[in-house]
């Protein structure tokens, strides 16, 4: 009896069971990301963070490469005292698998508790992380948002 088909036979399995470990660890990377808050209107992306004084709302208006604008909600927080001036909000965005980061632009007061940014360049797809500073009038909070962008 010969081996060859034994080992052919076993060769096809070990090929077949590498693609499917490379497809299952590669699939949750390669999909949009599921915002933590759900999607808001015409295809924009919500996600909710948190500071000690403020819970952060950071809506992505178009989450693909391009030009896209962001807002920022930021709610106080139960007993978190606010205070007389508003902060100053940054906001920028860094692709760590390809280098490419976003210079901080800083949000314009929109009204009490909204900010916006009018333009934020995102080159390329990928697994972007959004940076959201908070500082000023007793507030110092850094997030990070990670959001894939498709494309």
């Amino acid at each position: 009896m010969s081996r060859r088909p034994l080992v052919a036979a076993m060769i096809l399995v070990a090929t077949l069971l590498t693609a499917l470990s490379v497809h299952a660890l590669w699939a949750p990377w390669s999909g949009p990301t599921r915002p933590a808050s759900g999607s808001a209107p015409h295809g924009s992306v919500t996600l909710t963070g948190g500071t000690a004084h403020d819970v952060v709302i950071l809506t992505i208006a178009a989450p693909m490469t391009g030009t896209t604008a962001v807002d920022v909600r930021l709610r106080p927080r139960d007993g978190a005292a606010t205070g007389t001036s508003p902060p100053v909000v940054t906001v920028s965005a860094v692709l760590p698998t390809a280098g490419h980061a976003v210079p901080d632009f800083t949000a314009v007061p929109a009204s009490d508790d909204r900010y916006h940014v009018a333009g934020l360049p995102l080159m390329m797809p990928g697994r972007w992380e959004f940076l959201v500073a908070v500082d000023g009038d007793g507030r110092h909070g850094r997030l990070v948002f990670p959001l894939t962008v498709p494309r």
